[in-house]
């Protein structure tokens, strides 16, 4: 019996620990001329295939409820950084140009809701500052 009701405790536990991430993501809306900044944890657990280890939830999720004919999405960080963009208009991944931790994503945004992550290539963890800027024209 108490054999089960550990097991129970520990299942409820593990349950609640791996919602809290979900319950974590930052969840914001971008419309024409506003920006957003946030910070986080790089890195994560996940193998993208192609971008790096990531988080099994997005970092940020961003919702943007019209067309943008201009965003650029920057991340600031150390390591050996990642950037992964899922949203309507397909899946980006960034990679820095010449070592360092500066990653940038700019062009056109249809609207909808874009999964952001910030993976690491060695699977590092670091602290890192996002910025979105939504441009109407």
């Amino acid at each position: 019996m108490k054999l089960r009701y550990f097991a129970i405790v520990a299942l409820t536990v593990a349950i609640n620990l791996g919602s809290t991430h979900l319950a974590l993501a930052d969840q914001q809306s971008l419309s024409p001329g506003a920006n957003i900044t946030a910070a986080g944890t790089s890195g994560g657990e996940s193998n993208s295939g192609d971008c790096g280890f990531v988080a099994a939830t997005p970092n940020h999720i961003i919702d943007i409820a019209e067309d943008l004919p201009y965003v650029v999405i920057k991340v600031q960080t150390s390591g050996a950084p990642t950037l992964l963009i899922e949203g309507p208009a397909g899946r980006y991944c960034v990679l820095p140009e010449g070592g360092g931790g500066n990653l940038q994503f700019s062009g056109y945004a249809p609207s909808g809701t874009y999964n952001i992550y910030v993976g690491d290539r060695e699977q590092g963890q670091h602290s890192y500052n996002l910025s979105i800027l939504g441009r109407a024209n």
